[in-house]
């Protein structure tokens, strides 16, 4: 069982890996370069996200597939001896749960929604 999930679970990983993904060095550049535009910026005012921490992320609306995938995933990587009984809880099975995983390392955007939500 565990072979099969560290298996499943790999190969999510290096499929999230190969999907294009935004070049984050660029965006720091870019990101920089606007506030060094700024030199007369009004002290007063406060910027439109001063209201949140600085590692705070706006969590995209999971689609029910990823979030079942995710709370079944977590669940198994906190008690890995329980996994059958946490799937059978889920309604699944050893097989429709790695069926689920590749369905949703299909789709880019699932698999992204995917590894952000298992990060958190």
């Amino acid at each position: 069982m565990r072979t099969i999930i560290t298996t499943t679970l790999m190969g999510l990983v290096l499929t999230l890996g190969a999907c294009d993904k935004a070049d984050p060095a660029k965006t720091d550049k870019q990101a920089t370069a606007d506030t060094k535009g700024d030199k007369k910026a009004d002290p007063t005012t406060k910027p439109a996200d001063a209201d949140k921490p600085d590692d705070a992320v706006e969590a995209p609306a999971l689609d029910p597939k990823v979030e079942k995938a995710v709370t079944v995933a977590n669940m198994i990587a906190n008690d890995p001896a329980a996994a059958d009984k946490i799937l059978d809880e889920a309604g699944l099975d050893r097989e429709s749960f790695e069926t689920m995983l590749y369905e949703i390392a299909r789709d880019p955007e699932l698999s992204k929604s995917y590894a952000i939500a298992r990060e958190a």
